[in-house]
């Protein structure tokens, strides 16, 4: 059952007396309308991550020298340009470069992560872009 109490006139003494007497009798003012949740959306640059709306961080190169995480920011053209002369020059994972090749071709963003063990990418609508980009502004943050 839903009942509208018109406050529009009450004092601020009086709104707090209602509510604290409707307390009382074991009303309850919990809603039924959905909470926002702000969600932070992350976009990736060269030297960092942008928090939109918010403020860029730009990560501690020490991050990617020292491999402290798993990740780290791969500018699309030069992962590219690596596959290319790694694959001309015959390796033996040829297969997997050259599929890793053409999906990176097939993708529309200029910044992506890249594991620095594996051939693993993680792209901006990927279900792991945004736990990755908040583990690596904490990791950031305790540098």
């Amino acid at each position: 059952m839903k009942i509208n109490i018109d406050t529009h006139n009450c004092s601020r003494e009086e709104l707090e007396e209602l509510k604290s007497y409707l307390n009382k009798e074991s009303w309850d003012f919990t809603t039924d309308e959905p909470k926002e949740e702000k969600e932070e959306k992350y976009i990736l640059s060269e030297d960092g991550i942008l928090i939109v709306g918010s403020h860029g961080i730009t990560l501690n190169d020490k991050i990617r020298d020292e491999d402290l995480h798993e990740y780290f920011i791969e500018e699309k053209q030069e992962i590219v340009s690596n596959l290319m002369m790694w694959i001309s020059e015959g390796s033996k994972d040829k297969d997997i470069m050259q599929q890793d090749l053409e999906m990176i071709l097939a993708q529309d963003y200029i910044y992506f992560f890249s594991s620095n063990s594996t051939n693993s990418y993680i792209f901006p609508d990927d279900s792991e872009f945004d736990n990755t980009c908040k583990e690596l502004i904490e990791l950031n943050e305790s540098l």
